[in-house]
């Protein structure tokens, strides 16, 4: 059966709504669509009315804390990193130490 000039097999319709898809967003990227009608005003006043986010500053004292907490935690995290590399290593070892001697 043909429709449109297509022929209609199993995925045909799939197809057919792809290309018309394809086709009609090339449309509106030629024509003067709505996108280069578009009031762009509403944007740039709401960007004016925006209130400044305001961010406290940081004391010394709190920067020399959270430098403490950051050197603990990267120093658990290479510890357990070096736990799990040395444990692979001892199951890889004895797995292959158990097929050598069998």
């Amino acid at each position: 059966m043909k429709e449109q000039g297509y022929l209609m097999t199993g995925g045909a319709g799939f197809s057919r709504d792809s290309q018309n898809s394809s086709r009609s967003n090339r449309s509106l990227l030629k024509g003067s669509g709505l996108y280069k009608s578009f009031d762009k005003s509403y944007i740039s006043d709401y960007i004016i009315s925006r209130k400044p986010r305001i961010f406290k500053e940081a004391t010394p004292e709190y920067l020399a804390e959270l430098h403490v907490k950051l050197a603990a935690r990267r120093k658990k995290e290479i510890k357990r990193k070096i736990k799990a590399m040395v444990l692979s290593l001892l199951i890889v070892s004895l797995i292959v130490l158990w097929l050598f001697l069998s």
